[in-house]
This record gives structure tokens, sequence and C-alpha cells, in this order.
């Protein structure tokens, strides 16, 4: 309450402070993004808007190098067979 109430009249309290931080540096991005003004994070999201595609594969790739046994365990769950269900249309009526 104290958080929404400090942002809503951009009063600055502790609690609200890193929510103000955060939506100052999104306000910053967007215009850097909107015009030629550039520093290093804003380059990194024009990249992004650009060409997403590229980043779709590291997102995928980055998981699953870290895991390491994670890929070996979900193949392993992948090859049992899984139990039939009982189907809810045979409820004994």
């Amino acid at each position: 309450m104290v958080t929404s109430l400090s942002l809503a009249i951009s009063y600055p309290t502790l609690a609200a402070a890193p929510h103000m931080f955060v939506n100052a540096y999104k306000n910053v991005l967007s215009i850097a993004v909107a015009t030629e003004y550039s520093f290093p994070e804003a380059d990194k999201v024009k990249e992004f808007l650009k060409d997403p595609s590229k980043f779709a594969v590291a997102a995928v790739a980055a998981p699953a190098a870290a895991s390491g046994a994670a890929p070996a365990a979900a193949k392993e769950e992948e090859k049992k067979p899984e139990p039939e269900e009982e189907s809810d249309e045979e409820m004994g009526f």
C-alpha cells in the first residue's frame, strides 16, 4: 500500500525507490530506442528489436547448457511409457 501510494503521488520512500529507478530506466531506454542516442544497454535492446530470432536460440541454449544433466534426464523421462489413464466418460453411469 505504501509503495503504490508513494508511486502515485511521486513521493520517494524506501519501498518505492526501486520501482522509481526501474521506471526511470525504462523511460531513458525508450527515448534511446526512438532516437539516435545510444549507450551499451540501449544497443542490446536495439539489436534485439531489429532481429529477435537471434536471441531466441540463445535463450533456449543457455538453460540447457547450464543444467548439464537435465537434458539426459528429460530424454529418459520421454522414453518411459505412460500408463493409460481411465477416461472420464466411463464413470459407472
